[in-house]
């Protein structure tokens, strides 16, 4: 594509971003929060109980399968206790993204609740594999794998018109989608999520995870360990075809990361199949 019309599909995407459902605010309130080293449980308190039907789902995901506690939680508070502030975060942010992130996208031939999915799994997957390599605070993965792709919820629409064509060269060059898709608009959705995650005003964390997801080796900040592992997570998922879509098949892994992690095949099957079972547990309740 010229760089004249590139530009103008860029402008033309961007200003579109105003459309595009925003996180709710009380998702903004906890992303400061996370972010402010002097949060306390109170705030986190007094921030979901005002969200009746937030507070509700919450507690759902507290009392399922998938944290497996055999006690009763009815309160926020309560959950607070015996989850942890750190969990609770991530649960309420995982709960309010769906109406973001559960629309179908034709451009990237996803459907109502596939880029939901996805993104879910890879947040699972993040969380699993930042807490089996010993990383702390691992909820930040967990949202940061929420988070990662949100620049498909833009793109999407525009990219109707280039998909087949990225598609073959993907194919018969053995490249992988990302570049392509930057070698023919000029950008690809990695930017696009980047720059979404500015227009939302959130965290610099989120700038740098939607930007450096597929090329994580490329990021020198000091979110640089979460978008490795983010990029891991997000390579086993695509392995399962979870929220596969048309792009989904055309990712390459960076195989420097898995070596830098000692992730062979076996220990890839492995982390999969660990993936695929706890987002399973999960996904049954999180909507």
């Amino acid at each position: 594509m010229e760089k004249e019309k590139s530009e103008l599909l860029w402008k033309k995407v961007i200003s579109e971003a105003d459309n595009v459902p925003a996180l709710p605010e009380i998702v903004n309130k906890v992303l400061e929060q996370i972010e402010n080293p002097k949060s306390t449980p109170q705030d986190f308190e007094e921030i979901i109980s005002k969200d009746a039907v937030l507070t509700a789902k919450v507690l759902k995901v507290s009392n399922s399968a998938y944290y497996g506690y055999s006690r009763r939680i009815d309160t926020i508070r309560q959950a607070i206790i015996i989850l942890g502030i750190d969990t609770l975060k991530s649960l309420v942010i995982a709960a309010s993204a769906y109406a973001s992130l559960k629309n179908p996208s034709e451009g990237y031939g996803l459907s109502k609740d596939d880029l939901w999915r996805h993104s879910l799994a890879v947040a699972v997957g993040a969380r699993l594999i930042a807490k089996q390599f010993g990383f702390k605070d691992v909820e930040r993965f967990f949202v940061g794998g929420l988070l990662h792709d949100i620049g498909k919820i833009l793109l999407g629409p525009h990219i109707i018109n280039y998909i087949d064509e990225i598609r073959n060269i993907a194919k018969m060059s053995d490249t992988s989608f990302n570049l392509v898709e930057k070698q023919i608009l000029g950008f690809n959705h990695c930017d696009v999520g980047a720059e979404l995650a500015n227009h939302w005003k959130l965290p610099s964390l989120f700038y740098d995870i939607n930007l450096f997801h597929h090329t994580p080796y490329e990021c020198v900040s000091e979110n640089s360990k979460i978008v490795e592992i983010i990029h891991i997570a997000d390579i086993l998922v695509y392995s399962y075809k979870i929220g596969l879509g048309l792009d989904g098949q055309f990712y390459k892994p960076a195989s420097e990361i898995f070596e830098k992690y000692n992730i062979d095949k076996k220990a890839k099957e492995e982390l999969g199949d660990k993936i695929y079972k706890n987002f399973r547990e999960l996904e049954r309740t999180i909507r």
